[in-house]
């Protein structure tokens, strides 16, 4: 059970659903946004995660690891 805290939210936000809605893709730069859904049983939040940086192109499942393995992780509650 993972537990995160953003600044923009005066709550923890306790075992989410974390589902990508969209991505934004900057092709000119490579560089992706990633617009987030964390839903729990009382409420949405949405988080914009930037930076995504490819060299070719990128899946949908390379997005889902970067935000799962890369962005949640810094704001998880230890």
């Amino acid at each position: 059970m993972a537990t995160y805290k953003f600044p923009q939210f005066n709550v923890e936000i306790v075992n989410p659903k974390v589902t990508v809605t969209t991505v934004t893709d900057n092709i000119i730069d490579k560089v992706c946004t990633a617009a987030v859904i964390l839903k729990t049983t009382t409420a949405n939040f949405g988080i914009n995660f930037d930076g995504y940086t490819y060299t070719e192109d990128w899946s949908d499942q390379d997005i889902i690891d970067w935000v799962n393995n890369v962005q949640l992780p810094m704001y998880e509650v230890q």
